[in-house]
């Protein structure tokens, strides 16, 4: 399956679209897995085009595995080309700390029609992954 790959500094968002063999105009970010080509993303993006969705598989960036800092600009860069490129209804999906993000970016962008939130947490981590130099007094 072919794909066309984005990168952080010409894109604004790291990662990896493909295109359903039907003519769809429906896309779903999958934030899925440590990379947009792991085993995970790519079983997905396999099970998702043959449904008939055009699949965007994102992650922080090429061998980033950290999903607690991941600006919510990259998903509306991601889409912004998703929109110039023929999909009228987007959706997101994320796991774990992605679910939340992808909780998170359907609450600030009106464009996400459809939310998948497998196992979110119940908070944002805002400094969660700074190891306690957010001067916050509480910490998860």
């Amino acid at each position: 399956m072919k794909s066309i790959h984005f990168d952080v500094e010409t894109y604004g968002f790291y990662g990896a679209y493909r295109k359903c063999k039907q003519n769809s105009h429906s896309a779903i970010i999958a934030m899925l897995g440590d990379d947009p080509e792991d085993y995970m993303a790519r079983s997905c993006v396999k099970w998702l085009t043959k449904e008939g969705m055009n699949v965007l598989t994102m992650s922080p960036g090429k061998k980033n595995y950290s999903h607690h800092n991941y600006p919510l600009e990259r998903i509306e860069k991601a889409i912004e080309w998703l929109k110039n490129n023929g999909n009228d209804k987007i959706g997101i999906a994320g796991a774990s700390t992605t679910g939340t993000l992808a909780l998170t970016a359907a609450s600030y962008f009106p464009d996400i029609t459809l939310t998948i939130a497998m196992t979110p947490s119940d908070f944002v981590r805002q400094g969660f992954a700074q190891g306690k130099k957010d001067g916050c007094g509480e910490w998860p």
